[in-house]
């Protein structure tokens, strides 16, 4: 399957199991904080959606990006693009 095409329900199930915690995470502002400025993941809006990006050490290329209809599910999707890759 591929993150991008995880459902908003299925999010928080995959980040808990990268993160190794028990409990499943509420994925919110302050979640969302921690890992975009942990994991260095960019956060841009165009026209109705918004996108999640991690460049990574070489800034000639984007290493995860996942595009999605909020910003908290860009960012969740990017964070496990980014652990996992693109498929999982």
């Amino acid at each position: 399957m591929k993150v991008s095409d995880l459902t908003p329900i299925q999010l928080p199930f995959t980040l808990a199991k990268i993160m190794k915690v028990e409990t499943t995470p509420v994925l919110d502002w302050e979640l969302c904080g921690k890992l975009i400025e942990k994991e260095k993941i960019s956060l841009i809006r165009s026209y109705s959606r918004w996108t999640a990006f991690y460049i990574g050490p070489r800034a000639d290329s984007k290493e995860a990006e996942q595009t999605a209809d909020t910003a908290i599910e860009a960012i969740v999707k990017c964070y496990i693009e980014k652990k996992l890759g693109s498929e999982i």
